[in-house]
C-alpha cells in the first residue's frame, strides 16, 4: 500500500503542489485517526479500524511521508540545503524514536484514545499548512523569501523591522540593545 501510494504522490506532487498534498495528507490521516479511535471504542468493527490504518498509510505516503523533505530542500538556498536537510532528518529521527519509545506507555494509559494525540498533531499540521506554509513548487528560495517578506511587511518584532531584515544585514548592537530595553520595559523589569 505504501509503495503504490508513494508512486501516486510522485505523479501528483507537481500537479497539485506540495502544500495541497500536505493538507490532503494531514486531513486524511486525521480522519483515519478519528475512525480508528471510534472503532477502538466499539462504534465500528475491528475490520473498519484495520481499513482506517491502511487509509492512514496511504495518506501518509501521498503527503507527509515524502513532501517535507522536498519542502526543506526547496526553501533554502543551495549552500544551506545540506545543513537544513541534515537537521530536518535528525529532528525526524528523534521524533520517530520518541514516538516508538512512548507509544506503549501512552497506549496503556489512554487505551482506545491512544491515537487521539496523533489526531491533534495532524489537525495542527493541517492548520499550519493552510494558514502559514507557502507553496514551494516551482519557486526559488529567493522568491519564497520575497513572498514571506511581503506577507510580513510592516510587522515589527520588538523593534526589528522585517523589511529591513530582508537585506541580509544583521541588526546592529544598538538595535539589539534597543529591542532588549523595550522588552524589559514591557515586562516591567
Amino acid at each position: 500500500v505504501n509503495v503504490l501510494a508513494t508512486y501516486v504522490a510522485l505523479l501528483l506532487m507537481d500537479r497539485c503542489g506540495r502544500r495541497t498534498l500536505i493538507m490532503w495528507s494531514s486531513g486524511g490521516m486525521f480522519l483515519s485517526c478519528v475512525v480508528i479511535v471510534s472503532a477502538l471504542l466499539g462504534y465500528f468493527s475491528k475490520l473498519v479500524a484495520l481499513g482506517a490504518v491502511a487509509v492512514y498509510v496511504v495518506f501518509f505516503a501521498i503527503g507527509l511521508g515524502p513532501i517535507p523533505f522536498l519542502i526543506v530542500a526547496e526553501m533554502f538556498d543551495g549552500k544551506y540545503v545540506a545543513a537544513a536537510m541534515s537537521i530536518s532528518g535528525l529532528v525526524n529521527g528523534i521524533c520517530n524514536f520518541f514516538v516508538g519509545l512512548f507509544f506503549p506507555g501512552m497506549n496503556e494509559a489512554l487505551g482506545a484514545y491512544s491515537f487521539a494525540p496523533f489526531g491533534i498533531v495532524l489537525l495542527l499540521t493541517f492548520l499550519y499548512a493552510w494558514l502559514v506554509l507557502p507553496e514551494t513548487a516551482g519557486t526559488t528560495p529567493e522568491e519564497l523569501q520575497a513572498k514571506l517578506v511581503a506577507k510580513n511587511a510592516g510587522v515589527t518584532y520588538h523593534n526589528l523591522d522585517i523589511e529591513g531584515m530582508a537585506s541580509h544585514v544583521p541588526p546592529s548592537m544598538d538595535e539589539w540593545d534597543d529591542a532588549l530595553a523595550a522588552m524589559a520595559d514591557e515586562e516591567g523589569l
